[in-house]
């Protein structure tokens, strides 16, 4: 009788354990969402390069701590673009440090979604598998080189970037593999835009018009990439 009741508890356990485990990323976005909707609302305009700055302490330190903040609410979220943060961290810092701030502002954005990911395990890759279809894309790359398709996915953009992390890390991929890849995948990207935000002041100058010129060169060779990486999926899918 008593060894019934204690695998009774022991299933009672494991179903809490799995039912928390599955609200945890639900709960994560629905927190940072309210947090989101609280700073609109106290600013009464949309999230935007003005709010955030609006926000920023003139302590350069400080400033920096606020944005990565912000880093991490967009983490998962879709109420702004990541291109917002970047142009802000160019606006308040000089070149370098701003691009310094922007990578470890995505270093945070894709590090929370990823431990989410990990401690949910495999009920959130269920999950993704079925509301993301495209996911299972995935697979077959990442067990010939799991750094080549976390780099890849950030230069393509084929899912939404906090859907990546989840699923990486539920997949368990090493940590340090994932954020080197993810941080090198997104590094064109940083850099233009960050220093796009550095020139913000002066649109009509050289260095802004330059600058901008090689933003939409990275965009579009995303874009051909994006198409390429599809088309070859789509190859394997009917082999």
């Amino acid at each position: 009788m008593k060894i019934r009741n204690k695998e009774k508890k022991q299933k009672s356990e494991k179903k809490s354990e799995i039912k928390l485990k599955k609200l945890t990323p639900l709960a994560a976005i629905i927190l940072m969402t309210l947090i989101l909707f609280v700073i609109v609302r106290k600013s009464e305009e949309p999230l935007s390069i003005k709010t955030i700055l609006r926000y920023t302490p003139e302590n350069m330190i400080l400033a920096a701590c606020v944005l990565v903040l912000f880093f991490a609410l967009k983490s998962l979220t879709i109420m702004f673009p990541l291109s917002i943060l970047y142009l802000s961290s160019g606006i308040l810092f000089t070149p370098f440090i701003a691009v310094m701030v922007s990578m470890v502002g995505l270093a945070t954005t894709i590090t929370i979604p990823y431990w989410i990911g990990r401690y949910s395990g495999e009920d959130i890759i269920q999950y993704i598998g079925t509301r993301y279809p495209k996911v299972q894309q995935l697979t077959g790359y990442q067990n010939e080189n799991a750094f080549f398709v976390c780099f890849i996915t950030r230069i393509v953009g084929f899912l939404p970037g906090d859907i990546v992390s989840l699923y990486f890390g539920a997949c368990g991929v090493k940590f340090t593999t994932y954020l080197t890849a993810g941080i090198s995948g997104s590094l064109l990207s940083i850099v233009t835009t960050t220093l796009l935000g550095t020139k913000l002041s002066n649109p009509f100058s050289i260095e802004f018009i330059m600058v901008l010129l090689l933003r939409i060169l990275v965009s579009a060779g995303t874009v051909v990439l994006k198409h390429y990486m599809n088309k070859r999926t789509g190859e394997k899918g009917e082999k």
